[in-house]
């Protein structure tokens, strides 16, 4: 399995990137598979392929991952214990599902492609910030 040149992982070295795909699961989700809900343990993230998950807490929606390449289920990069929204899949959806302990082992060995990876997560979430609490709107599912 590869990874598409449009996303996270894009232009990072070549052993990082073969180490994460040999670790990271393909998975198929069918319309309205819950991923994961508030509360549950934050142990992997995922990383959008094709189709189009939303978040939610309680009954707001916070966002829609839709572009390939997109990562959410991030709490589990960022130490916090458990997810704080739910996500669940709109339609049939192909992710990679990757288990964020042995990810995180993987990427204490690459220090570039780490400052590369939280940058590029960093620019993603102040985008999605942003799009929902300053402009009021969710870009990805317009």
């Amino acid at each position: 399995m590869s990874f598409s040149q449009s996303d996270l992982f894009w232009g990072m070295s070549l052993d990082f990137v073969t180490a994460v795909t040999e670790m990271a699961v393909r998975t198929a989700c069918k319309e309205g598979k819950k991923l994961f809900d508030i509360g549950d343990p934050a142990d992997r993230f995922y990383v959008l392929l094709k189709g189009s998950v939303t978040m939610r807490r309680g009954d707001g929606k916070l966002h829609t991952a839709k572009k390939a390449g997109e990562i959410f289920g991030w709490s589990s990069l960022i130490n916090r214990p458990e997810y704080a929204a739910s996500a669940a899949c709109d339609m049939a959806t192909q992710l990679l599902k990757i288990d964020s302990e042995p990810f995180l082992e993987i990427l204490g060995k690459y220090p570039q492609d780490k400052a590369t990876l939280f940058e590029r997560l960093a620019g993603m979430l102040g985008n999605q910030l942003l799009d929902v609490y300053i402009y009021g709107k969710d870009t990805y599912h317009e």
